[in-house]
């Protein structure tokens, strides 16, 4: 999986930036004319391109033309389904350590939001496994993968099953459940998971929080349990303020984070040569 050269192609996903500082998202078309609230950029005049070129409208209004970035693509992309944010994109590839060469399974496809942040952040080296039910979202998310990447990763995986009933990865090493009811998909999935994995769901409501730890507990197999809510406040600041924002993101959804172990296991006891040493230690 590889991102496109900095020159513009048709295909690509691009963001037009006017001197107003507004954003106004498109894929790169031939012969297409971008329409900025009057001011008018043919598509032809970006392909090949650099990223950052500066263009002038039939208004000689300057317009910045950029690449658009991961956050712009999951706010502007076409959306077939809630998608999750940047903040909880940027939470989940951290908390549940989503690292370079890793396996990881996701259950809700959606709109592919997070499914392109799982990519970045697993390599080329890495798998992602997306299972998702419904064809208008497969299909959606695949031209939206497609258009970000430039063409679907060769290791992005979709599988068009019911997770609560079937899970055909062994030895995933992370999984993000993004589904209306995630404990239910609990039970099937953690004897695929190897022991110290990391669990991440995604969770609208406080209540389904408290039914997914529940079942998170019953299991006695998942530890380290954590459930994280992110608000984002941006500020502006230019020559004359310096003042938060009158709009920013809130609530959008619970994070909830466990890691896996072994059915029931009780901690490992050290051995009686460890335990005098570190007994002597602490005296000292």
């Amino acid at each position: 999986m590889t991102l496109k050269k900095a020159v513009f192609q048709a295909g690509d996903p691009v963001i037009f930036f006017d001197k107003k500082e507004r954003s106004y998202y498109a894929i790169l078309e031939a012969e297409k004319i971008q329409n900025i609230r009057g001011d008018f950029i043919p598509h032809d005049e970006v392909i090949g391109r650099e990223d950052g070129v500066t263009l002038f409208s039939q208004r000689n209004k300057p317009v910045h033309v950029f690449r658009a970035t991961l956050s712009e693509q999951v706010l502007y992309m076409p959306r077939g389904a809630q998608v999750v944010y940047p903040k909880e994109i940027a939470l989940i590839t951290t908390y549940a350590d989503i690292f370079p060469g890793a396996k990881v399974v996701e259950a809700g496809l959606g709109s592919g939001a997070l499914t392109s942040g799982l990519l970045r952040a697993v390599g080329e080296k890495g798998t992602v496994v997306s299972y998702e039910i419904r064809d208008d979202f497969i299909n959606n998310a695949s031209k939206n993968l497609k258009n970000f990447f430039g063409g679907m990763p060769d290791n992005h995986i979709i599988r068009q099953m019911d997770v609560y009933e079937q899970f055909e990865d062994a030895d995933a090493d992370r999984l993000v459940l993004d589904l209306p009811e995630p404990w239910r998909a609990i039970e099937n999935v953690t004897p695929h998971l190897r022991s110290g994995a990391l669990i991440c769901c995604y969770i609208p409501t406080i209540l389904q929080v408290k039914t997914c730890v529940d079942e998170l507990i019953r299991s006695r197999c998942y530890i380290q349990i954590q459930v994280i809510e992110t608000l984002e406040r941006e500020w502006k600041v230019d020559n004359v303020s310096v003042r938060p924002s009158q709009r920013m993101v809130g609530h959008t959804a619970f994070l909830v984070f466990a890691r896996r172990v072994e059915f029931g296991v009780q901690p490992v006891q050290p051995a009686k040569s460890a335990r005098v040493e570190a007994e002597r230690a602490l005296k000292q």
